[in-house]
């Protein structure tokens, strides 16, 4: 048996998600309940019903590598060359991690609190992982002093989302240009691996800024999973510089061969029109008033979210070091599925989503605030 997969916890999310009764309420899993637009869908299905379905490319079709790179026109993962078509954006961050980091040599370092996928991707493959946590008391800002502190000879990959799984959070180009600034004065400075899966569900003005656009060792992930309501469509992509392309590209090969081929005819009708990625924030804006409003009327504390569709809510000082307690607690006596902050990397905390309908949103707010309170 390989010991790296043995000692793998299997994902507590799936497992609280699958306790829940088929009558409760969710707001744990990050699954969008929006339908997708139907059109790139049935182009899809047309170009199959004229061409078949043969492979792709091994890194994806040309013309759809082609219009991701000049959608978002990061210098240097400008080219169909700098782009791979992934099945999801979990192969996106587990590509970086086998290609580019020895076991022997290098660590990855992973900001938290965060989604669990980079340090169980790295267990996977016996390197290293250290973390280094955002402040809960200043609501998990983005510090990018306190990052490259953390930083070692041995680090070769810096990961980090934003918008930020579970926080909500967004790094602002001012912490971002901080952190790259630093990383480049590094005797051998570290890639940075850019979880961009939600960059597409912003509240601020502007869509968040990716350190692609200054940092050339960057390397962005992402997919269509969340923007697009395409979550089993599992299609993603990385974008990284020709030095450590080429060599993910091989381990994509190996692992996958290519993505579907359907997904990808679909994603390019997307690129085609740009204007699908981002037509359901306006959706998840009003979404996010609604909770907001819903945890201010309980006078429930909470981490304010400004990008994705997650809420970390601060749980009362009985429950602080207990979020997984409280998550069953919360689940078996009140009927709503919710999600402990230790899974992300602290505690203190509960994981909410805002997908679901805004009755049942204030409606699970409520009990969670009396689960929360009583007894």
């Amino acid at each position: 048996m390989n010991r790296f997969v043995q000692t793998i916890p299997p994902s507590a999310i799936r497992l609280l998600h699958e306790r829940k009764r088929p009558d409760a309420i969710d707001l744990g899993l990050g699954q969008p309940l929006l339908h997708p637009d139907m059109a790139p869908l049935d182009a899809a299905l047309a170009w199959v019903r004229e061409h078949g379905c043969p492979y792709s490319p091994n890194p994806g079709f040309a013309e759809l590598r082609a219009a991701i790179a000049q959608h978002f026109a990061y210098p240097g993962l400008d080219t169909a060359e700098s782009v791979c078509v992934t099945v999801g954006s979990q192969e996106a961050l587990y590509l970086p991690i086998k290609a580019l980091l020895d076991p022997q040599l290098h660590e990855a370092l992973v900001v938290t609190p965060t989604f669990p996928a980079y340090q169980k991707l790295c267990h996977l493959e016996g390197v290293p992982v250290r973390e280094v946590a955002l402040d809960p008391q200043t609501g998990f800002a983005p510090d990018a002093e306190r990052v490259l502190q953390a930083v070692t000879e041995r680090t070769r990959l810096v990961a980090l989302g934003s918008p930020c799984n579970p926080t909500g959070r967004v790094w602002s180009e001012s912490e971002l240009r901080k952190l790259t600034a630093g990383l480049a004065t590094l005797p051998q400075p570290p890639y940075l691996l850019s979880d961009e899966v939600y960059a597409e569900l912003y509240f601020a003005d502007a869509r968040p800024v990716s350190p692609a656009l200054f940092y050339p060792r960057t390397i962005v992930a992402s997919s269509l999973s969340k923007s697009c309501a395409l979550t089993g469509l599992r299609l993603g992509w990385v974008m990284a510089p020709p030095e450590a392309a080429q060599v993910m590209w091989k381990a994509h090969q190996f692992v996958v061969s290519c993505a579907d081929t359907i997904a990808q005819r679909a994603g390019l009708e997307i690129f085609r029109r740009p204007q699908l990625l981002t037509q359901h924030r306006a959706h998840y804006v009003l979404q996010r008033q609604i909770l907001l409003s819903a945890l201010t009327e309980v006078g429930l504390q909470f981490v304010e979210p400004e990008g994705s569709f997650y809420c970390l809510i601060r749980l009362p000082e009985r429950w602080a070091q207990r979020s997984m307690e409280a998550a069953q607690h919360i689940l078996e006596g009140h009927n709503v599925s919710t999600m402990p902050s230790s899974i992300f990397g602290v505690e203190g905390f509960l994981r909410v989503t805002f997908v679901a309908a805004p009755e049942t949103l204030r409606e699970g707010v409520r009990r969670i605030h009396r689960a929360l309170t009583s007894g």
